[in-house]
C-alpha cells in the first residue's frame, strides 16, 4: 500500500465513521483484480466512493458528495453499454448486497470508464427488494 492509499483511506475512514465502507470497497477491488488477471472478466474495474445522485437518496444516504459507489472500468477501449449493463447486473441482482451498500449509506452506483466517459448510474433502492418498505 503506498502512501496516496493510506491518506486516502485514513480519510475516507474519518469522514465515513468507521472502516466498513473502506473494507467492502478493498475487497471488491481485490475480486476485481483476480477476475482481471485469471481472466474470468476481460476489464479491470476499480471500486471507490463518489457523489452520489440526490434524485436517488434514502433514508440511509450518507451525505450526497459520499453516496456513491463507483465502479471505474481502467481499460476502457470500446467499451459497450452492454458491457455496463452485465457489470451492473452483478451488483443489482444481489438485493441482499443491494441492501448491505445502502446500509452503508450508499444510494447511487455509477459504473464508467476511465478514459473514455461512458456512464451510466443507478438507484439501489430500485433493487433491494424493499417494496413494502417506505424508502423515498
Amino acid at each position: 500500500m503506498n502512501i496516496k492509499t493510506l491518506l486516502t483511506n485514513l480519510i475516507n475512514s474519518l469522514l465515513d465513521g468507521s472502516f466498513e465502507r473502506m473494507k467492502i470497497i478493498s475487497q471488491m477491488n481485490a475480486a476485481f483484480k483476480e477476475y482481471f488477471t485469471t481472466g474470468e472478466f476481460n476489464r479491470l474495474c476499480k471500486v471507490s466512493i463518489s457523489q452520489g445522485n440526490s434524485a436517488f437518496a434514502h433514508e440511509m444516504s450518507s451525505l450526497w458528495i459520499r453516496s456513491g459507489f463507483k465502479i471505474s472500468v481502467e481499460n476502457d477501449s470500446s467499451l459497450r453499454e452492454s458491457e455496463i449493463n452485465e457489470l451492473s447486473a452483478y451488483i443489482t441482482d444481489n438485493a441482499a448486497f443491494v441492501r448491505q451498500l445502502m446500509a452503508m449509506g450508499f444510494d447511487t452506483l455509477t459504473i464508467k470508464g476511465k478514459t473514455t466517459g461512458v456512464s451510466k448510474s443507478y438507484a439501489l433502492k430500485k433493487f433491494a427488494n424493499l417494496n413494502q418498505y417506505y424508502i423515498r
